[in-house]
């Protein structure tokens, strides 16, 4: 996102009492749009922080006459939602690390030359974070808006079905509504017209291509290896499916692939972005419209109410999962795996020596590195494999249906891509180790295989990093069951 779009609805307060530094650096923020600041007396700052709660504090430790967590403890005690920024003395950094509770995001050395631009960096991370609280905060009121309509609404139809008369739209949209999940919605859509054919193809906007995702009536040979990558170069792809034509190369692929002489289609909206599309041989009459129409409705409902959820399983730099919802995927999957008796494997990524490059090149620079690398994950990775950030500096993929011989070759090709790539920041190079373990080959349960995965990867790391290393079955091992290789 463009941070000086929304940088002037930010204020930023500056406590120094040295006026070059302080000067300079709200001339800098101003610059960014920022609404900004300078205070030496911590009296002023209170009386100005009570009228109107800055977002951001940046305290010279050198002004204060009181005790820091005094300070922290006033501040916070006005808005819990300020974010302190500190500059101090390099010999006392190293105290600050008791003051995580106290909103503390950064501190920086009153010596390094640099603080200025290190600190400039940083308010736009923290504002950025916060744009997108406050964002979903928004969405939440919006989800909560939509949930009272539904439970209204929901509380009327029950009121006209216990009357003596229901008009059947009535009863089509109660079905609807009774579905818990987006699978449900399409089989009952599929109940509602049974004498029609049809196939769901979902559009992955990531990857902009149409896949199969469920059907109606329809012959295995249409479905199978039925996907479609929008042309890159063709940029009226979608306005043609807003408008209501398919688009001639999708529709003739479609035609040769069902080997019929028509398509109809009709396509699935949820906020002014193409959901999926309805495809069909037939003619599609008014009323298959019509109930199309009605399982939409409740499908947006489903999608708002699912989007407060995902805000808290979300890592909000890399858009992976974070590690409060990886442990749930793992657990979930392993289950998976047992009832189909197919392997999961597990690939733990660590960067080499972060610690390192953060020191070195600062907080900003080193998340670069770490959206760099999340992005060359997503393109090495298949739809149904989990992505998650479980530490700052760790990457766990949950590789669904992929035995160990199969996550070595993915871990193979991740290094590879990782190599290659440019990383121009003061001449580093980044690697990384990783890790991987399977069931039910090598472990039994999802804790052993977290912890397995982990061990082999901070053993490579150990050796020097930028490898892979295979964990192995404990001698006692005795697996659920048999992989075929």
């Amino acid at each position: 996102m463009n941070i000086q779009e929304v940088a002037s609805d930010f204020f930023i307060a500056i406590f120094s009492q040295d006026v070059e530094f302080g000067v300079q650096l709200k001339l800098n923020l101003k610059n960014k749009n920022y609404q900004v600041d300078l205070f030496s007396n911590h009296e002023d700052l209170y009386d100005r922080f009570e009228k109107n709660p800055f977002h951001i504090v940046i305290l010279d430790v050198a002004t204060l006459i009181i005790p820091v967590h005094e300070f922290f403890a006033k501040i916070l005690s006005i808005s819990n939602e300020t974010r302190l920024l500190v500059v101090s003395p390099a010999q006392n950094m190293n105290s600050f690390a008791k003051y995580n509770e106290y909103n503390l995001c950064g501190v920086f050395a009153h010596e390094d030359e640099n603080k200025a631009s290190y600190i400039l960096n940083a308010c736009d991370l923290l504002v950025e974070i916060l744009y997108r609280v406050y964002q979903n905060e928004h969405l939440y009121d919006l989800y909560e808006t939509a949930q009272k309509q539904y439970e209204e609404t929901q509380l009327t139809l029950q009121n006209e079905r216990s009357s003596p008369k229901v008009r059947p739209y009535q009863l089509r949209i109660s079905e609807y509504k009774s579905c818990a999940s987006k699978e449900e919605l399409l089989d009952t859509f599929y109940k509602q017209t049974d004498q029609q054919s049809w196939v769901y193809l979902k559009y992955i906007a990531t990857i902009e291509t149409f896949i199969s995702v469920s059907q109606h009536e329809a012959p295995d040979s249409w479905v199978e290896g039925l996907s479609f990558k929008v042309p890159g170069q063709d940029k009226e792809f979608l306005s043609q499916i807003f408008q209501g034509q398919l688009p001639a190369a999708f529709e003739n692929y479609l035609l040769g692939k069902f080997n019929v002489s028509q398509i109809k289609f009709i396509p699935l909206i949820i906020k002014n972005q193409i959901e999926g599309l309805m495809i069909s041989p037939q003619d599609i009459t008014p009323e298959a419209a019509e109930d199309f129409s009605l399982m939409g409705l409740v499908y947006t409902n489903l999608m708002y109410e699912s989007q407060p959820k995902y805000m808290d399983v979300e890592d909000q730099l890399t858009g992976f999962y974070n590690q409060l919802f990886y442990k749930r995927i793992l657990d979930k999957e392993v289950d998976r795996s047992k009832r189909t008796m197919s392997p999961l494997s597990l690939l733990k990524v660590n960067i080499d020596k972060f610690i390192e490059i953060e020191t070195t090149l600062g907080r900003a620079t080193t998340d670069e590195i770490i959206k760099k690398i999340a992005d060359i994950i997503k393109q090495t990775s298949r739809l149904p494999d989990h992505l998650c950030r479980t530490t700052e500096s760790e990457f766990a993929l949950v590789l669904v249906n992929c035995d160990r011989k199969g996550a070595v070759i993915r871990a193979e090709r991740l290094r590879e891509a990782l190599n290659k790539e440019n990383y121009s920041m003061m001449g580093i190079r980044v690697s990384v180790s990783q890790g991987i373990s399977e069931y039910p080959t090598l472990v039994s349960t999802a804790d052993d295989l977290n912890t397995s995965a982990e061990q082999a990867m901070k053993f490579i790391a150990a050796k020097g990093g930028d490898k892979i290393c295979l964990s192995k079955a404990s001698p006692q091992h005795q697996p659920d069951f048999l992989v075929t290789e």
